[in-house]
């Protein structure tokens, strides 16, 4: 297995078989309940400004565009963005130059190096668990926080800590065990790779967005039951037992 101490070089290493990873029962799940969610919060979506960071292959960005949003789309891994800009041009029909779509290849710690943030966003996406692969939290929320208008959502998934804690105890060792416990991270990934990764507490989620202006409105399981219908009404109730925990913040 190869190790990876960026995720950008893991997800490089996986884009031409990334969508087919995540076709499961479980993402199916999970992208239904996401989407209605924003739905829930968003009575309109055409002729939003939306920044979508880390938006992987595209999808959430497609999602959106196809409902008349303009969008900032920020990958960190180049290859990614190359099966993103294929795909939505590919789904939508159209030549990328034709769409209200702008391609940046960063992270979201340099995301202010390349692009002006100036509070101009109506909704800010970080799905994918974005906040729990950054490098430095702190310059990641500064730059959403920068981009955000005041009263824009940001939707976002990160690594449950509480998730983490139950795989080490079951399935791991004393020494993966205190290095979560000192360090809130483990390595995660698959056959192709590993790197390290932050968990969160539900808590810690709420803290952290009101350091930088927002505060959280919403706060749920991911794909928590068998059904959208089940996860969407009793997700609340498994934050600390789901694998990914779904938030929505609002700037205010």
């Amino acid at each position: 297995m190869w190790n990876y101490r960026f995720p950008a070089e893991y997800y490089n290493s996986i884009a031409h078989i990334y969508d087919e990873m995540y076709k499961d029962v479980y993402w199916n799940i999970a992208k239904k309940q996401i989407g209605l969610t924003i739905e829930k919060h968003i009575s309109s979506i055409e002729g939003l400004n939306i920044i979508d960071i880390g938006g992987g292959t595209g999808y959430w960005s497609l999602w959106v565009l196809k409902k008349g949003a303009r969008v900032v789309f920020v990958e960190p891994a180049e290859k990614m963005v190359e099966q993103a800009r294929k795909r939505i041009s590919k789904e939508i029909g159209m030549d990328l130059r034709e769409l209200p779509i702008e391609f940046i290849n960063c992270s979201a710690e340099d995301l202010d190096l390349n692009l002006r943030l100036e509070e101009n966003f109506d909704v800010v996406f970080v799905f994918g668990d974005v906040l729990s692969y950054v490098d430095n939290l702190e310059k990641a929320m500064e730059n959403i926080s920068r981009a955000a208008k005041k009263g824009a959502l940001v939707f976002g998934t990160v690594d449950n800590y509480f998730s983490y804690l139950k795989d080490v105890i079951i399935y791991g060792s004393w020494k993966y065990y205190s290095y979560l416990v000192n360090h809130r991270k483990l390595p995660i990934g698959s056959e192709y790779g590993t790197f390290e990764a932050r968990a969160f507490e539900p808590t810690e989620i709420e803290n952290i967005f009101k350091d930088y202006g927002f505060k959280v409105i919403e706060l749920t399981a991911l794909a928590s039951l068998p059904s959208v219908e089940l996860s969407i009404k009793y997700g609340k109730y498994f934050i600390l037992e789901a694998e990914h925990l779904f938030f929505v913040s609002k700037k205010f």
